[in-house]
C-alpha cells in the first residue's frame, strides 16, 4: 500500500497500531502480504500477530484516505491467493477515513468478500464505534483479556477521542466477558479521574450486587476488606431505593460470617483488634455520612462503637471510637450514645479539646501510643448536644466535598485513610 498523505489517513493507522499494542497483540505496518515480481512487494497497512514470529497475521487493517477506484486491489491481493500461499487472516478491517457514503464501491466490496470475514467501515460517517466494537468483538476469539486502564488512556486520546463514543466501548468490552475480575477495581479507578465512567461503574455494581459481589474484587488494601460496606453505603446515599442498598450492608454485616464484620470481639488477632479501635470508627463515620445518615445504618453501627466503648473501658486506645460516635451522634440527634461518649471522654479527661474536633485518620494501638495521635490536655467541659452541633456545623460547613470522589477514593488510594480524617468529618456535617 502506498504511503498515505492525508492526515486522517495517517491518524488512523497510528490509532490502530496502538490498539493492537493496548491489545497484547505484535504489530507490524506496510506487511507484505505477496512476494513482488517486480517493484515493491504488495503489502497490508497493519497487522497483527498473536507474537512475533509469527508467519501470518490473525487481524489485517487497511486503511483508504478516501473510496477511490484504486481500494478494490486490496483486498484482492489477499484473498486472490491460495492458502497455501497465504493464510487468511479471522478478519479483514477495511476502513476509509474520509466519505464514501455515496459510493457504490464499499458496498460491491463487501457483497464480494463479505463471506470471507471482511467489513468495510466509513469511519468519516460515523462507524467508528463499530470498528472498535467489531474489533473487540474478534479479539475475544483470540483472547479473553484486556487492560482497561490503557483501552480507557487510548480511546480518550486524540487519535480517537472524537471518533469514537468510549465509555459504550469500554462497556462493549466489558459485556464480551474481557477480563471479568477486573472491571469492577478498574472501573472504580478510572472514574476517579473520568467522570463519564461514573454512571457505568453504578450499573455494573448494581447488576454485581445480584450475584452476591462475585466481581468487586478491589485492589486497595481498605477496598480488598471493607469494599462492599463502602460501595452500598455510596448506593445506599445516591440511590432512588436507598432500602435496598442499606439492606444489602445490613446483610454484609450480620450474616456474611460467624460473627458480625464489624464487631468489638476482641482477641480474635491482633490484626483486627487493631482494625476494630484504630479504623473502624472512621470506617463507620465514612459509611453514615456517603448513606445521608441512613436510619437504620446509623442505629447499627451507633451500637457497634457503643459496644466498643463498653468493652474496652476507660483509656487511651478507645478515644479513636468515643470522639468519632460523639460526632456521629450529634450528627443523627442521638442523645443517649451522645452522652456516652461524651462521659467517657471526660472521664479520660486528659486529653486536649482540640482533638474532639480533629481525631486522628488512623490509629495504631499496637505500635503507637497516645502521644503519637493526640494532645496531652485536660477536657473540663464538652457542649451538650445540640451546642456541640452547632460548633460542628460553623467549623466544618464552610468547605464542600464530593462524597462520590471521596468514595472512590478510599476504594482505590492506600494512602487516603493517614489523612481523612478531616474528610469524613466535612461528609458528616454537610447534610446536617
Amino acid at each position: 500500500m502506498a504511503n498515505h498523505k492525508l492526515t486522517a489517513g495517517k491518524q488512523l493507522i497510528e490509532g490502530i497500531v496502538q490498539l493492537g499494542s493496548v491489545l497484547g497483540y505484535h504489530v507490524e505496518e506496510e506487511f507484505p502480504v505477496d512476494e513482488s515480481s517486480h517493484g515493491e512487494s504488495p503489502a497490508v497497512d497493519v497487522a497483527w500477530f498473536s507474537q512475533k514470529g509469527n508467519r501470518f497475521p490473525l487481524f489485517i487493517f487497511e486503511v483508504e484516505s478516501k473510496a477511490t477506484n484504486g481500494m478494490t486491489n486490496n483486498p484482492l491481493k489477499v484473498y486472490a491467493q491460495e492458502n497455501r500461499e497465504f493464510e487468511k487472516p479471522l478478519f479483514f478491517f477495511h476502513i476509509v477515513a474520509q466519505g464514501g457514503s455515496h459510493s457504490v464501491r464499499p458496498r460491491n466490496l463487501e457483497a464480494q468478500y463479505g463471506k470471507n470475514n471482511y467489513r468495510v467501515y466509513l469511519v468519516g460517517s460515523n462507524t467508528a464505534n463499530e470498528l472498535i466494537k467489531d474489533v473487540l468483538t474478534q479479539h475475544v476469539r483470540v483472547r479473553n483479556n484486556v487492560n482497561y486502564f490503557a483501552l480507557h488512556d487510548l480511546f480518550t486520546s486524540e487519535l480517537w477521542l472524537k471518533k469514537v463514543d468510549y465509555p459504550q466501548l469500554l462497556m462493549h468490552a466489558v459485556k464480551l466477558g474481557l477480563s471479568k475480575e477486573n472491571v469492577i477495581s478498574s472501573y472504580v479507578t478510572i472514574s476517579r479521574h473520568d467522570s463519564r465512567i461514573f454512571a457505568d461503574l453504578i450499573e455494573l455494581i448494581t447488576a454485581d450486587s445480584k450475584e452476591n459481589f462475585a466481581n468487586t474484587n478491589l485492589d486497595s488494601c481498605l477496598g480488598a476488606q471493607w469494599g462492599i460496606p463502602i460501595i452500598t453505603a455510596l448506593l445506599c446515599g445516591l440511590s432512588k431505593d436507598p432500602k435496598y442498598w442499606s439492606s444489602l450492608l445490613l446483610e454484609w454485616q450480620r450474616n456474611s460470617c460467624y460473627m458480625p464484620m464489624i464487631t468489638p470481639r476482641f482477641g480474635l488477632s491482633s490484626d483486627y483488634d487493631e482494625f476494630i479501635l484504630g479504623l473502624a470508627p472512621q470506617l463507620i463515620t465514612l459509611c453514615i455520612a456517603l448513606s445521608f445518615k441512613h436510619e437504620d445504618i446509623c442505629l447499627e453501627f451507633v451500637g457497634v462503637l457503643t459496644q466498643t466503648l463498653d468493652r474496652v473501658g476507660i483509656c487511651w486506645a478507645g478515644l479513636n471510637s468515643a470522639i468519632y460516635l460523639l460526632h456521629i451522634s450529634s450528627a443523627i440527634n442521638s442523645s443517649d450514645s451522645f452522652e456516652k461518649a461524651k462521659s467517657y471522654l471526660l472521664d479520660f479527661k486528659a486529653l486536649s479539646e482540640e482533638n474532639v474536633f480533629l481525631p486522628p485518620s488512623a490509629v495504631s494501638v499496637i505500635t503507637g501510643d497516645f502521644k503519637d495521635y493526640f494532645q496531652q490536655g485536660e477536657i473540663i467541659k464538652i457542649p451538650e448536644i445540640k451546642q456541640f452541633a452547632e460548633q460542628c456545623m460553623k467549623r466544618y460547613q464552610k468547605e464542600k466535598i464530593n462524597t462520590e470522589a471521596m468514595a472512590l477514593r478510599a476504594l482505590d488510594d492506600d494512602s487516603y485513610i493517614f489523612e481523612w480524617s478531616t474528610d469524613l468529618l466535612i461528609a458528616l456535617w454537610s447534610t446536617y
